[in-house]
């Protein structure tokens, strides 16, 4: 998939959040954005702690944005940077360098997205990078006062003094305009920033969402060898009817389903979306992924958000399952329980023992050997932490790996500490 712009570590408000604290990719889509949430337990996104931990954009910094802010409009954020093209992008780092020079802390999210619908205010001078230099454009396109132009057709056009005046003259327009000097020149505002975007309670703003269980994007030829076809792409969404298919093999000026390559961009189970691709790939690919897409629509209407968490849990501990293996494990979810307040091995351990010693201080948990204690209490009991919370049968038994499928360990955190 594409590289994100930022990464986001986030947590509940909890004393414990810090337990199932999970990293939040944006932009997101819907499906990423609220599984993110559900690993880390959080109900609001508006307040959570959460901090930048990455950022893959030039011009944008932690402090710029700070910490703790409303995870809505972070992602609204980023996918307005995703959007941006190279003169934008050249407008915007202009637009930040001015902001950052009237303020001494973080900008306003709402004050961020608005700058990114104006980054076509800036006059741009791409040959003035030092006061100096724009000086002497001032001077070149009559931008100067009479006497200060009069001034400089009196000196030598190589004299020291001569360089000196105009820096100061160059100084003295970038004070007045507020201007900046970035990558790409000298940059001041031509106008006034717009208030194009105001916050607003709901999603809708937030997400550019079909509500398909599956999303595909579509173009001619491969993904990984893009001269074979053409800049045209198309959105499929699944389940798809043949004439939907046929309808966006047209929309990419392809012949055939053949000639056309197909990627998941999204799916209500983000952890699946590898497991569309692959299964589009075989023979008769895109028939599982229609009828998986169809299970999934099915359960939109049949499942509460306890049974998706629930299955998303049971999925992650399964390996790496195919669409058939996840459509398998959609059946019979009551056998299962999920706790999501046990976060880490010493939780359960906890919990097993305080069933039987409810008075056990608090001091012996959260520990390396609590953790460790847990850990083989998980093993005999075959349970499992993942990032959902504790996933167990409720008859005892063994949770299901498909065959061919390597679980992954579990790692249990052990704080440096000393001992119980």
């Amino acid at each position: 998939m594409d590289k994100k712009l930022f990464e986001v570590e986030i947590s509940n408000n909890g004393p414990r959040g810090y337990e199932s604290a999970a990293v939040l990719e944006m932009p997101a889509t819907w499906a990423e954005f609220h599984d993110a949430l559900q690993k880390a337990r959080i109900r609001d996104a508006r307040h959570c702690e959460n901090e930048l931990t990455c950022i893959h954009f030039h011009g944008v910094t932690n402090a710029m944005i700070g910490q703790n802010v409303n995870l809505y409009d972070l992602n609204l954020f980023a996918q307005r940077l995703e959007a941006l093209n190279e003169d934008q992008k050249i407008g915007l780092e202009a637009l930040l360098r001015m902001e950052q020079n009237q303020r001494t802390g973080p900008i306003p999210l709402e004050r961020l997205i608005n700058l990114t619908y104006n980054t076509d205010i800036c006059l741009l001078v791409p040959q003035a990078s030092t006061p100096q230099e724009l000086g002497e454009f001032l001077y070149e396109n009559g931008m100067l006062s009479d006497e200060a132009a009069s001034l400089l057709d009196t000196l030598e056009k190589n004299s020291r003094f001569r360089a000196k005046l105009l820096e100061l003259l160059g100084e003295q327009h970038q004070e007045e305009h507020g201007g900046v000097f970035t990558r790409n020149g000298y940059a001041e505002l031509g106008g006034e920033i717009q208030p194009i975007h105001e916050h607003r309670p709901g999603e809708t703003l937030y997400f550019r969402r079909s509500g398909a269980p599956v999303v595909l994007e579509v173009r001619k030829g491969f993904f990984n060898d893009p001269s074979y076809g053409n800049n045209k792409t198309t959105i499929l969404n699944l389940p798809a009817s043949d004439a939907d298919i046929w309808r966006a093999v047209g929309e990419v000026d392809a012949a055939s389903v053949e000639e056309c390559a197909f990627r998941c961009i999204d799916c209500e189970i983000p952890a699946l979306r590898d497991a569309v691709d692959s299964a589009i790939d075989q023979e008769s690919g895109m028939d599982m992924a229609s009828e998986f897409a169809k299970a999934l629509a099915q359960k939109q209407r049949a499942w509460g958000e306890r049974d998706w968490i629930k299955y998303k849990a049971l999925l992650s501990v399964a390996g790496h399952p195919s669409l058939q293996d996840a459509l398998q494990l959609m059946h019979g979810l009551d056998d299962y329980d999920l706790r999501p307040d046990v976060a880490a091995t010493w939780d359960y351990a906890e919990v097993v023992l305080r069933e039987k010693y409810p008075d056990l201080p608090e001091e012996l948990f959260q520990t390396p050997q609590a953790a460790r204690v847990g850990q083989r209490m998980l093993e005999e009991r075959h349970a499992a932490i993942t990032d959902y919370g504790l996933l167990r049968r409720k008859d005892g038994s063994q949770l299901l790996v498909f065959q061919g499928s390597a679980q992954e360990p579990q790692e249990s955190y052990e704080p440096q500490m000393g001992g119980m």
